[in-house]
């Protein structure tokens, strides 16, 4: 079924569910930065996708919520189409590009995943849990280290300062170990910075069995699992805000920043190339009736929401802008 989404429209009082396979997640980011007129047109050819069904949060790679009464807009997205090191900086971009498209709404991030939008139309987020795996160590099953980018900032601060770990990919994620992390660390992974972004970090004050924990990735229950996983220990979880990690380091680790403009010249690219508008097609040769009846990747949906070349362009410059 390749990357797995969920779509949910509130309209008029009432919510009505899409869920969608086929490697629909990889596309989440442009098809919404059209913004609400361009999006709901969209949705409206989606009428093979349309159920009540949820993803759990183990499968779900993305996921927006409109709800056109309140003008809000809640997503979450793994950006699994990109390499780790990018996704930081690619999503500051995107939600910066929203926050132009969808002028007049609030948007903000699904920080636990399908949870959240389950939660904000009222219902459990029991129904979307999957069945938790706990880790009884840092790295995969062999136990050696892998190499690859950094994918969590772990920080331990006591009584001899504070001690910045960058713990590579496919480690696992290191607030699961619980208190048994401390012993786990692994001297190799000690740094003063980070080369690129990491796509969450956990930070410890062992003094006061106190953790400040932000991520870009679905937490997937996190809240709720974690007097259990960390008895006795305090959670504050920062949104996505890699800063307060940092700040807590007191200067003993750096982190790259991030170029919004270049960001939003990518989600800009992607919006141009892969929305398909028909008028120009069809004035660059191409066959947009056989297209339309292959519809391979769900173009006929694209081709039905009618966008014209000068719509299409009005976003890209403002996402550019």
């Amino acid at each position: 079924m390749g990357s797995r989404v969920n779509y949910v429209l509130v309209r008029n009082g009432r919510s009505e569910g899409y869920a969608q396979g086929g490697g629909a997640g990889y596309g989440l980011d442009y098809h919404f930065a059209a913004g609400p007129d361009i999006a709901l047109r969209w949705l409206a050819q989606l009428s093979d996708y349309r159920d009540d069904f949820w993803f759990d949060d183990l499968i779900c790679e993305g996921a927006v919520l409109i709800d056109a009464d309140a003008r809000h807009l809640l997503l979450f997205t793994e950006l699994g189409q990109f390499p780790l090191e990018r996704r930081y900086a690619y999503r500051a971009g995107l939600l910066a590009a929203y926050r132009r498209t969808w002028g007049g709404w609030t948007v903000s991030w699904a920080y636990d995943g399908i949870g959240d939008l389950v939660a904000y139309l009222g219902e459990n987020r029991d129904q979307v849990r999957s069945e938790r795996t706990w880790w009884d160590g840092l790295y995969p099953d062999s136990g050696e280290r892998p190499d690859g980018p950094v994918e969590y900032l772990v920080s331990v601060a006591d009584a001899d300062g504070c001690r910045p770990y960058a713990l590579p990919f496919e480690s696992c994620p290191p607030w699961l170990l619980g208190p048994r992390l401390l012993d786990r660390l692994d001297p190799r992974d000690l740094v003063t910075a980070c080369s690129t972004h990491p796509t969450a970090g956990l930070h410890l004050d062992v003094a006061r069995r106190r953790a400040g924990l932000w991520s870009i990735r679905p937490l997937a229950g996190l809240a709720e699992d974690w007097s259990e996983l960390w008895p006795g220990w305090e959670l504050t979880l920062w949104g996505d805000d890699l800063s307060r990690q940092v700040a807590r380091c007191g200067g003993t680790v750096t982190v790259p920043g991030v170029d919004l403009a270049a960001e939003r010249a990518t989600l800009a690219e992607r919006v141009d190339r892969y929305w398909f508008v028909e008028e120009r097609m069809r004035a660059a040769g191409q066959d947009v009736d056989q297209l339309r009846e292959w519809n391979l990747g769900g173009i006929a949906t694209l081709l039905d929401a009618r966008v014209t070349p000068d719509e299409l362009a009005r976003v890209v410059a403002l996402i550019r802008r």
